[in-house]
């Protein structure tokens, strides 16, 4: 069963099942632009396509309400990725920030319509998550490689620089589930990982523990 990809559901949803309390904002293109500090006006003009500049906006537009609502400057020029504290994401004119009061480390990636190409599984999947996924049937293997990809990108961003490792080193606890633990080979990281389904694709947040 598909999630609606609004603020308040999202935030029921991922609320009900991380283990420390988070905040979520979602902005898409009918949402007013924000008002944009100098820094941010030099960085939306040094944007050549309009599709960049209309997820810039909405991105900035629910980043400022996160670092708001945490009691942080809103303006979003300051804040050096990868954040302890907060995340953003955007994807087919839509964008989702969250935050955190406290924590290690926080990361969210949303993916619509959009799957990675089956070469791809041997490159972003640990050993045996890939022997899963190669069990599935053909017909599930695109919705699930399009699940892993944001759980990686999720921990991608939630991970201190500098990156201690590629995605075929993340591995997950049990890739069945859309809640699990997740480790990286080789390092002492350890990430509890959540994924909802949408209606055409996936969104998936990570903690670090």
């Amino acid at each position: 069963m598909s999630i609606d990809l609004n603020g308040p559901s999202l935030q029921l949803a991922l609320g009900a099942v991380c283990t420390a309390p988070i905040l979520l904002e979602v902005r898409d293109l009918s949402c007013p632009a924000p008002e944009l500090s100098s820094a941010e006006e030099n960085q939306y003009a040094g944007m050549s396509s309009e599709k960049r500049r209309a997820e810039y906006l909405i991105g900035r537009a629910a980043l400022k309400a996160v670092l708001t609502t945490l009691g942080r400057n809103d303006d979003t020029a300051g804040v050096v990725w990868p954040s302890a504290f907060c995340s953003l994401s955007h994807s087919h004119g839509y964008a989702v920030a969250v935050g955190l009061a406290e924590g290690n480390g926080i990361g969210i990636d949303l993916q619509l319509q959009r799957t990675p190409p089956f070469m791809m599984a041997e490159r972003i999947l640990a050993d045996d998550t890939l022997e899963w996924w190669r069990q599935l049937p053909e017909s599930s293997q695109a919705q699930a490689l399009q699940r892993f990809w944001t759980v990686n990108e999720a921990v991608y961003k939630a991970c201190p620089a500098p990156q201690p490792a590629y995605f075929r080193h993340y591995r997950m606890t049990d890739p069945m589930q859309l809640n699990s633990a997740l480790s990286i080979d080789g390092t002492d990281y350890r990430f509890e990982v959540h994924t909802l389904v949408l209606a055409d694709g996936f969104i998936s947040l990570a903690l670090r523990a």
